[in-house]
This record gives structure tokens, sequence and C-alpha cells, in this order.
């Protein structure tokens, strides 16, 4: 019956096991991704694919990995040159845990969405990866420090930070200590070094698009 579904859909479906190798994939995913025609993506990974996306691989595993472990959806905005373009298009990619008639995650199921009207100009001060996730990485920050942290991250003084967030100076720089803290180190580089070596520096907050605006969500 999905399948039915997704095969007549206008956005892209699809798949993976839990090694996050295709099940199945629509047409429209095929389109996005340019793939030649009659190319089957059943029981490869996305480094096998001849895409733009196959250098993400291990981002998308990542995403994976949490769709499994938090049983829930996982959603990311992936910025690639999609539909063999040269420039860069933004899509929304939700992710959910696809369940067995045991209630066992037997892998995820994936749905992309487009971004309408990202105006990527007003972002000059983000230097913006190409997978971005919603979902926090871990546990270890609360959801205040993940906020400051991302733009910390992406080289926001504390003033500006107070400014985004609605807080006092005071407040961003007893975060920012606290996140130190917590990361065991002492400085902005460390917490720079701290987040690359974890792989943690792709979180953005949904709180980004809903005060500046210039990504803006969907309506549901």
């Amino acid at each position: 019956m999905l399948i039915r579904f997704w095969e007549n859909s206008a956005e892209p479906w699809g798949a993976k096991d839990n090694q996050s190798r295709f099940i199945y994939a629509n047409k429209k995913y095929h389109s996005l991704l340019a793939l030649p025609a009659h190319f089957s993506v059943e029981g490869r990974l996305d480094g096998e694919l001849p895409a733009s996306t196959a250098d993400f691989q291990d981002a998308f595993q990542n995403h994976d990995r949490m769709v499994e472990r938090l049983l829930d959806r996982v959603t990311s905005i992936e910025i690639h040159p999609f539909e063999n373009h040269a420039w860069l298009q933004p899509w929304f990619f939700d992710k959910y845990p696809l369940i067995d008639e045991r209630g066992i995650c037997r892998g995820t199921i994936f749905h992309g969405r487009p971004v309408d009207n990202l105006i990527l100009t007003s972002l000059n001060k983000i230097k913006l990866p190409e997978s971005l996730v919603f979902t926090p990485p871990s546990s270890l920050f609360s959801k205040r420090e993940w906020e400051v942290l991302f733009y910390i991250l992406h080289a926001f003084s504390s003033l500006e930070i107070s400014h985004k967030l609605h807080l006092s100076q005071r407040t961003v720089c007893n975060i920012t200590q606290s996140i130190y803290k917590k990361a065991g180190v002492s400085c902005k580089r460390g917490i720079i070094e701290y987040c690359h070596d974890n792989k943690i520096s792709n979180y953005i907050p949904q709180s980004f698009f809903e005060r500046c605006q210039s990504l803006p969500l969907i309506s549901e």
C-alpha cells in the first residue's frame, strides 16, 4: 500500500534497512539525485550512488542510527546540487523508524520536502555545511546550551547571541562557561575542536529559523 502511494508521489520517498542499505526509493528520489536511467538503488549504500550526495554517507548513516535509537522522527536540511543543477538546492528530509509487526525497528523511512524562499545571502555569517540536523546529537547539553553552542560555532559574538536569543550578555556568558565545563574545555577554540572531533557540529536549532526567518519552516 505504501509503495503504491510512494510511486505516485511528487515528493521523494524511500526506505533503508538497519545497515543503511536502500530497500526502495521512488521515481522522484531517482530524479532528485539525477541517477542514470534504470539504475537500481536496492541493496546499495549512499556512498555507492553516482550522485552528489555520495560524499555524505557518514552523515546520513548517523541520522539513521539516531532514528533507530530514538524511535522517532529526525529532520535534516540537505543542501546539494540536486537534479543535476550547477547550483545548490535545499530540501528538508524527514526520517522515521521502519517498524515491523513485532514492534522491532528494521530500518528507516525517508521523505523529502522542498524548502521554499530560501535566502542564503542573509546567512553570510553562517558557514553552512550541506547536511544539518534538527535533533541534538547528544543529551550532554541542555536545549538552551545547544542553541548558544550553534551560534558559537558560527562565529557569533556573545553580544550577537544575546540579541538572537533575547538574553542578557551575562546570561550568554554563563551558558557558554557551562558548555565549556561539560565539554572539558576552557576556550572557544577548544569547544570548536571538541565538536569537530565528536562530529556534533552539524546541529541547527529550529529556533534559528523561527527567529531570523531567513530559512522559514514550511507550514503544516
